[in-house]
């Protein structure tokens, strides 16, 4: 049986992969931050075929203990927040650097297959971002540059997907020096669905969880729609765990997408299919915001016809995230 790395093991996405690999066959170990981590992550994933390795820093940590015995890596651990004070310290640098410090360290290792999970919002050329009519694909790169996103003045959300750009370029650049190194890079949307990975508080639930969470809590919010499209968590951890097996994704941008997915959509999902939860939910507004506008496109083909996944539609996702989200309000609280 092979052993993957998958780091950011304890994470919203980075879980599912573990749990997609496990699943798979393959051996897996995580990366985490500390042991306190890891012994939670162990009780998640109750496995001999599960092991950790404490990586403390992205960007300064040595992988060599890590990589040990490892035949392919997939790095999805990139820090993602919507508030930021310092551009290059809160996210350029440890998305950049971190990724060239997995890579580098890989390399070194004679790992050969590579992934590295980056996000969609790095093929959106485009100003004006989703309102556009137009089909997003491989050859598309951000329109914000480092510049721009080091500056201060942009939303913590686009200087994120800034770095994310950068961190791509800079991991194919490094892949075109090594050209032993199979790289696939995966683009996913806005990720839901139900939370395996452990979490203390609701209030550090992934970002866009958290966003469906705002609409259930009580708190009357309906949140603003920045890239109102949507995938599934487990849907999108089977897109990393089939391409790290498919020699057709090498080189190649892997963009997962299953459709547009708006707050008003999803608000409304949860009216109709949850009444018992009418009480804590925002009004549903007369119309869709984002109601006659043009949503822009993405070339999903390698996902969808190469490597065979489709994703769950939208009620689905939102439903099996609410009922995860319900759950862990019972297990931890409000707070």
């Amino acid at each position: 049986m092979s052993r993957i790395l998958v780091t950011g093991a304890n994470g919203f996405l980075g879980a599912h992969i573990v749990k997609e690999a496990l699943d798979s066959g393959y051996i897996v170990r995580g990366t985490v931050r500390s042991a306190q981590k890891a012994e939670e992550l162990k009780k998640i994933f109750n496995s001999d075929k599960f092991e950790t390795a404490i990586v403390p820093d992205l960007i300064t940590s040595d992988y060599t203990e890590a990589l040990k015995d490892v035949t392919a890596v997939i790095h999805s651990a990139s820090p993602f927040a919507f508030g930021v004070s310092d551009p290059k310290k809160d996210f350029l640098d440890p998305a950049i650097d971190g990724t060239l410090n997995v890579l580098r360290a890989a390399h070194a290792a004679g790992i050969k297959r590579i992934l590295v999970t980056s996000t969609v919002g790095t093929v959106l050329s485009k100003p004006e971002l989703m309102s556009v009519d137009t089909t997003y694909g491989a050859d598309d790169w951000l329109f914000v540059t480092y510049d721009q996103a080091a500056s201060g003045t942009l939303p913590g959300f686009v200087v994120y997907l800034a770095s994310k750009k950068y961190a791509e370029l800079a991991a194919w650049d490094f892949a075109k020096e090594h050209p032993d190194i199979n790289l696939t890079v995966l683009n996913p949307t806005v990720i839901y669905g139900p939370v395996i990975h452990p979490i203390s508080s609701l209030k550090s639930l992934n970002a866009s969880n958290l966003a469906i969470y705002s609409l259930i809590n009580g708190s009357k919010v309906i949140p603003p729609d920045s890239v109102p499209v949507f995938c599934d968590v487990v849907s999108s951890a089977q897109v990393h765990v089939k391409a790290l097996e498919s020699k057709e994704t090498y080189g190649k941008r892997v963009i997962f997408t299953k459709g547009p997915g708006t707050m008003y959509q999803i608000l409304q999902i949860i009216h109709k299919a949850r009444p018992d939860l009418a009480d804590r939910l925002p009004a549903l507004p007369e119309a869709d915001p984002l109601a006659g506008k043009p949503l822009s496109k993405f070339d999903t083909s390698i996902a969808t016809d190469v490597l065979g996944v489709k994703g769950l539609d939208l009620e689905e996702t939102v439903l099996s995230t609410v009922d995860s989200l319900l759950e862990l309000e019972k297990k931890l609280g409000t707070n």
